[in-house]
């Protein structure tokens, strides 16, 4: 590897796992926000029913996490200037962050806010599955993986060694990919 190579590397922004405070994700995201620094903090809403009423509630897909997107130079102090930010997610120590490749975050974040489907996090290693092609509805194009979980099938986003996002998939929507 040259110097410039290494310079490239060192210079490109990638997506950080970032473990937030207990009930601190919103503030973090609101500081990062004010800050101008790229990040993504998965919410979807639901409807709550009861016996009188119907509410629209924000669900956090995934409780204490926000995704950052950064250099690697910038990753360590900005856990310093933003308090409600414990640590970041690594593959084996400090120095091995791990990251989310930008066509995996941008699946993810495709199936959290456009699929109408409530989004879960299997943290389980999943069984490795046919790449599926999604052929209709808002997520015609992203290529996911089709996987069982609990005998029902599955649309799968692998977001790193955070797991994998998964979401009720029709059969009739899609294609295998190769």
């Amino acid at each position: 590897m040259t110097m410039m190579e290494k310079k490239t590397d060192v210079n490109k922004l990638n997506w950080y796992i970032a473990f937030v405070k207990s009930n601190q994700e919103r503030k973090a995201a609101e500081v990062l926000s004010r800050m101008g620094q790229e990040y993504y903090l998965p919410i979807q809403r639901e409807v709550h029913r009861w016996s009188d009423r119907n509410k629209i509630v924000e669900r956090l897909v995934i409780p204490r996490l926000l995704f950052i997107r950064c250099r690697e130079c910038d990753r360590i102090p900005l856990k310093e200037k933003v308090w409600q930010i414990c640590g970041y997610m690594s593959n084996g120590g400090p120095y091995n962050p791990s990251i989310v490749r930008d066509i995996e975050m941008d699946t993810f974040r495709a199936m959290v806010e456009h699929s109408g489907r409530n989004v879960s996090m299997a943290s389980r290693p999943l069984a490795v599955g046919d790449r599926v092609r999604i052929t209709s509805g808002p997520l015609t194009g992203y290529e996911c993986e089709l996987v069982s979980i609990d005998g029902t099938r599955c649309l799968a986003v692998r977001l790193g060694v955070l797991g994998t996002a998964t979401m009720d998939l029709a059969l009739d929507t899609v294609e295998k990919v190769g």
